[in-house]
C-alpha cells in the first residue's frame, strides 16, 4: 500500500526557508556586463549563498558563473531572466564542473524566483552555465549532507530502528553507480519503509532479502516533497536497499533519504 503523509519531508521545509531567502537576496543591485563568453565569480552574501545580476550585450553570449564546494552535499540553483519591464520569468540553466564540461544536457534544467534546480555534488569547483539572456539573476547555495550509502551490497550502510538516514546521487559519477542500506529483523515483522528525493531527475529504491531476493521496486521518486511509505510483510532475515537512477541514461543528480520502522 502506498500512501502520502500530510507533512512535508524536514530537509525539503529547510529548502523553502533558504530559497525564500535567495528571492530576497535576487533583489540586490550588482550588474555585470559580458562579452560573448565570460568567467564570473558569483559574489557570497554569507550562509553559503551566492548572488550574481548580469546583462548580456545584445541578449547574446554565455556567462559561466564559478561555485566553490567545499564538502559533499546539494547545490541549490534558482534565479530568472528579467523582461525590460521588470518582469521575472524562468530561463535554462545548465551544470558544469571544473573544466566547463556539461554535466547534464542544455534546457534540462530551469529555474524562476518560484523554482530551483537541486543538485548532488562532490567537492570541487562547478559552473553554471546561462546563455543568450538580456538581464538575469542568479541565485546558488551550498548545504552540506551527509551520504550514508554504501558503495556496494558488502558495504551497505546498517540503518538503525527508526533513524533517519540520507544519502546523495552526485553530478558526474557513474550512470550505473549504485548506494547500499540494510536493516535486520529477528523475527517475522510488518514494516514501513518511508522514502523522500529530491533532485534533477527520478532516482529508483530497490527492497531485497527473505522472499524477494530478485529485488522488487518500493519506488521512483522526483521531487517528491512528502515521504513516501510503503508498508510490507517481512520475514526474518536481512534487508537491503538500493537507490539508483531511474534510468541508467539519466544525469540525475540529488539528495534521497530512507527510514524503516516495525509496525
Amino acid at each position: 500500500m502506498k500512501e502520502r503523509k500530510k507533512g512535508e519531508h524536514a530537509m525539503v521545509r529547510k529548502l523553502f526557508m533558504l530559497m525564500a531567502a535567495f528571492v530576497l537576496v535576487l533583489c540586490m543591485k550588482t550588474t555585470t556586463y559580458a562579452a560573448s563568453t565570460k568567467t564570473v565569480n558569483m559574489e557570497s552574501v554569507g550562509s553559503g549563498m551566492y548572488i550574481h545580476i548580469g546583462t548580456m550585450k545584445r541578449g547574446k553570449g554565455t556567462v559561466y558563473h564559478r561555485v566553490k564546494v567545499k564538502k559533499k552535499g546539494i547545490l541549490i540553483v534558482a534565479g530568472a531572466a528579467i523582461a525590460e519591464d521588470g518582469t521575472p520569468y524562468g530561463m535554462a540553466v545548465r551544470l558544469c564542473d571544473s573544466k566547463k564540461r556539461s554535466l547534464e544536457p542544455y534546457k534540462r534544467s530551469y529555474v524562476s524566483t518560484e523554482e530551483f534546480i537541486v543538485y548532488g555534488v562532490d567537492p570541487g569547483t562547478y559552473y553554471i552555465e546561462v546563455k543568450n539572456q538580456s538581464y538575469y539573476s542568479l541565485s546558488a547555495g551550498v548545504k552540506k549532507v551527509k551520504d550514508f550509502g554504501g558503495d556496494s551490497k558488502k558495504t551497505a550502510y546498517q540503518i538503525a530502528h527508526k533513524k533517519r538516514v540520507s544519502g546523495l546521487v552526485t553530478a558526474g559519477e557513474k550512470a550505473g553507480s549504485a548506494d547500499w542500506f540494510k536493516f535486520k529483523l529477528a523475527k517475522n515483522r510488518k514494516v514501513k519503509i518511508e522514502l523522500a528525493a529530491i533532485g534533477t531527475d527520478a532516482f529508483r529504491f530497490y527492497l531485497y532479502g527473505p522472499g524477494c531476493r530478485n529485488g522488487i521496486c518500493m519506488a521512483s521518486l522526483k521531487n517528491d516533497a512528502k515521504d513516501f511509505q510503503k508498508k510490507v510483510a517481512l520475514k526474518k532475515g536481512t534487508y537491503y536497499i538500493k537507490v539508483v537512477r531511474a534510468s541508467k541514461k539519466s544525469n540525475a543528480s540529488g539528495f534521497y533519504d530512507v527510514r524503516w520502522s516495525m509496525q
